[in-house]
C-alpha cells in the first residue's frame, strides 16, 4: 500500500513538474521558428539589412527557399552585398533556384547559357530554359526565345513578330 501511495505522489509530482517544462518547451518551439532561416531571410530582405542579407540568404537557401537561392545568385552575379563576383556560383543559384520553380531563376538560367556566364555557351540548353520561363510566363524569355528561335530557323527570316508569336504563351 505505501508503495502505490508513493506511486501516486511521485507521479502527481512530475506532472505537476512537467507542465512549466511543457510551457518551455512551446516557448522554446516559438523561438526557434522567429530563428528559422526562413525567418530571418525574410525580415532581412523587408528591412533592406543588407550587411545579414546574404548571411540569411545562405541559410535559407541552404535549405531549399527559391527567392533565397536566386537572391543568392544574384549576388554572386552582380558582386554585391560584399560579395565576390562568381559566375560559376551565379549559375549554380540560379540553377537550383530554376529547379524549385522560380520564373525569374529560368530565364537567367536561359541567359547563362546564351550568352556563356558561367558556363560554356550551350544554344539548345538556352532555348529549353527560356522556353521554361515563357510557359511560366515571363515575357523577356518570349522575346530571347523568339529571337534564339529565329537564327535557328531562316523561314521566319527578317520577320521577327512571327518568331515571337510561334512562342507567346
Amino acid at each position: 500500500m505505501k508503495n502505490i501511495i508513493l506511486l501516486l505522489t511521485i507521479t502527481t509530482a512530475i506532472s505537476f513538474a512537467a507542465n512549466p517544462f511543457n510551457k518551455l518547451a512551446l516557448k522554446s518551439q516559438q523561438i526557434q521558428q522567429n530563428l528559422s532561416p526562413q525567418y530571418l531571410y525574410t525580415k532581412s530582405v523587408t528591412q533592406k539589412n543588407t550587411s545579414l542579407k546574404y548571411f540569411y540568404a545562405k541559410r535559407a537557401a541552404a535549405i531549399g527557399n527559391p527567392r533565397a537561392q536566386f537572391d543568392l545568385a544574384l549576388m554572386y552575379a552582380k558582386g554585391e552585398e560584399g560579395v565576390r563576383k562568381n559566375e560559376r556560383l551565379a549559375f549554380t543559384y540560379f540553377h537550383k533556384a530554376a529547379r524549385n520553380e522560380h520564373v525569374e531563376a529560368k530565364f537567367y538560367m536561359g541567359l547563362s547559357f546564351s550568352q556563356g556566364i558561367g558556363v560554356r555557351k550551350q544554344s539548345q540548353l538556352a532555348r529549353y530554359w527560356f522556353k521554361q520561363a515563357a510557359r511560366a510566363g515571363h515575357s523577356s524569355a518570349v522575346a530571347h526565345l523568339a529571337s534564339i528561335e529565329q537564327s535557328i530557323r531562316p523561314q521566319y527570316g527578317k520577320n521577327r513578330r512571327v518568331a515571337f508569336n510561334t512562342y507567346k504563351y
